[in-house]
């Protein structure tokens, strides 16, 4: 026990006693930061695109302007009922999508909204602005919109950005002829396109003999839906933002413990290949028997992973403590429905379980492949597959998110390397009990294989100087023995 102790201490300190180890636990409330300054720099930074429609009638234009202001405010809709269902701005978006429903203008809803609910709309942030095209024939046109001359916008030069020249056919039909240089671009395209299409349509049942109003209040109607719970008692069955909770928290909790094992089984594999080149793995063989070697490596690098859990969760209480201030009426409520499913012993308990599980699985297979490396290199040919093998979890909680309950989720979590990840996201939706205690058997055997196994290759390249070639030799004795068995025979 005491080479155990003395190993894991050693290879604890060897990591948390670095400046990098420290540098990179900053780094995560340092992203955390940029995500969220990120796209208000991008939100200021949008240019406002200038586009003209040059219609004969003057009809269209009149309904294209009108039907970019709906688009848009459909669009603030869609994001705000989104963002309704999140815990922290649940209160906010419902409060706005009422201000809507009641006739308040979409600007003046969305000046009233938070920083960070703003941001959510950057992305669909008005850019687009209709001016008097600057001249009426396509050839006139093009010096604007290849940057040769500039329109004057308050006494600033600016440039063109699209010009929709919309033209009468020989059937009666319209055609629309779309110039600009940014040929990927859709938005707006498609803008001007439903918004002819739909007048003419509203057209055509005027001369069919319907009443404009009666058209577009047909057009207009739309079903009022809402998400209840037959899990819920009578009165109280619509699904919240506390509800959905805990299907967030699962699946983020899947994330962090697959970045966390893969970033802590990545360490053993470097730490013992440059161990194994410097000759330092003969000095504490020559000091520890190996299998003292193996657990404390395990043990120590364990240790740095849960300091770094320690390091995220103050960062992530601090941040809480501080963002409450700069909360709206009502957000201290959000707040503690979050945290109320992040520590829900429900998550945290098969947390640390499904991680100590994972981190042995992986942590022992790399450190056995480390062992057999000279060089990083070398490691590459190995770790390949199980790179690949790593990323099918991840793809899983992908969607582990829209469908718990999915049967293909259902089959992987029976796969022990995929468990930990894909189970941890299928609690909150109550699996049956023999999927959790059929998986975990199965997980905890599993484990106890690999630890056995990758022991025994780590015994090979540790003290018997084994390469990258050990499983290509493994598998060539066994076919040997077998034709010495035959020649006997």
């Amino acid at each position: 026990m005491r080479h155990t102790y003395l190993i894991a201490r050693r290879e604890y300190l060897s990591y948390v006693a670095t400046p990098g180890f420290w540098l990179s636990l900053a780094m995560v409330p340092v992203f955390m930061l940029l995500g969220i300054a990120v796209p208000i720099l991008l939100e200021r930074s949008t240019p406002t695109r200038y586009f003209s429609v040059v219609d004969p009638d003057g009809r269209y234009e009149q309904v294209i302007a009108k039907r970019l202001s709906s688009d848009y405010a459909d669009q603030v809709r869609t994001v705000l009922k989104t963002i309704s269902t999140m815990p922290l701005q649940e209160d906010e978006a419902k409060r706005a999508l009422a201000a809507l429903d009641a006739g308040q203008s979409i600007d003046s809803v969305v000046d009233g909204l938070s920083q960070q609910t703003r941001t959510a709309l950057a992305a669909i942030k008005e850019n687009y602005v209709l001016i008097p095209a600057p001249a009426r024939t396509e050839q006139e046109i093009k010096p604007y919109l290849l940057g040769n001359k500039k329109i004057d916008i308050d006494g600033e030069g600016k440039a063109l950005y699209a010009v929709a020249f919309i033209k009468s056919t020989e059937d009666g039909g319209v055609a629309i002829d779309y110039w600009s240089k940014a040929i990927t671009a859709e938005r707006l395209k498609g803008v001007i396109r439903r918004a002819v299409r739909d007048e003419m349509r509203t057209e055509a049942f005027a001369r069919a003999g319907l009443e404009t109003e009666i058209v577009r209040t047909i057009n207009s109607l739309q079903p009022k839906m809402a998400t209840l719970s037959p899990e819920k008692a009578d009165g109280e069955a619509v699904v919240t933002a506390r509800d959905r909770a805990p299907f967030f928290a699962a699946v983020l909790f899947a994330f962090i413990l697959w970045m966390i094992v893969f970033s802590v089984a990545n360490m053993l594999l470097t730490s013992t290949i440059e161990e194994k080149s410097g000759k330092v793995l003969d000095s504490l063989l020559s000091a520890a028997p190996v299998r003292s070697l193996l657990s404390g490596k395990l043990l120590g690098v364990a240790a740095v992973s849960f300091t770094l859990l320690a390091g995220w969760a103050i960062a992530g209480a601090v941040a809480t403590s501080i963002g409450t201030q700069f909360l709206p009426a009502g957000g201290n409520n959000n707040i503690a429905t979050v945290i109320g499913a992040v520590l829900n012993p429900g998550l945290i308990l098969p947390f640390l379980g499904y991680f100590i599980f994972g981190y042995l699985m992986f942590g022992s297979i790399f450190l056995a492949l480390g062992s057999l490396c000279e060089t990083l290199q070398e490691a590459q040919t190995l770790m390949s597959p199980i790179i690949f093998t790593l990323m099918v979890p991840m793809f899983a909680l992908s969607f582990a998110l829209q469908d718990p309950d999915s049967p293909v989720l259902a089959i992987i979590s029976w796969i022990p390397l995929f468990t930990p990840y894909i189970m941890l996201a299928r609690l909150p939706a109550d699996p049956p009990l023999f999927d959790i205690i059929g998986t975990t058997l199965l997980m905890i055997f599993t484990t106890l294989i690999v630890l056995w196994a990758a022991g025994r290759v780590f015994r090979a390249g540790a003290m018997h100087g084994a390469g990258v070639d050990y499983f290509k030799k493994l598998i060539g004795l066994g076919k040997k023995s077998k034709k010495s068995k035959a020649v006997k025979a």
